[in-house]
């Protein structure tokens, strides 16, 4: 049977379209470990920081993302000791959290 253009079905779904793979940006050695920032599909977007031992540094809702882009800076970066710096996309200020503590201005 012949159908109109556009009118077969199709085995793809509109959420398997729209759904998308993470997004990695910049790695930091911290320590021992590889720390990298990673968006995630699932919680619109949202970027957390992740590290090579396989735990989420940054846990939700805290977001590391920033709205400025001009001058090639990240949302996040890291000291040796594991201190995290990140922007959270709520209020766009610079937070730190110490290695297994809780984010604070």
């Amino acid at each position: 049977m012949t159908m109109p253009y556009g009118s077969w079905p199709s085995p793809l779904s509109a959420a398997d379209v729209s759904a998308s793979p993470p997004r990695i940006d910049g790695a930091r050695f911290v320590g021992d470990e590889i720390w990298w920032g990673e968006s995630v599909p699932s919680q619109g977007g949202r970027v957390t920081v992740r590290s090579s031992s396989g735990r989420e540094i940054l846990p939700e809702p805290w977001n590391a993302r920033s709205r400025v882009h001009e001058y090639g800076g990240g949302a996040w970066t890291a000291d040796a000791e594991g201190t995290l710096y990140f922007v959270n996309a709520a209020d766009q200020r610079v937070h730190r959290m110490l290695r297994g503590g809780a984010p604070s201005r």
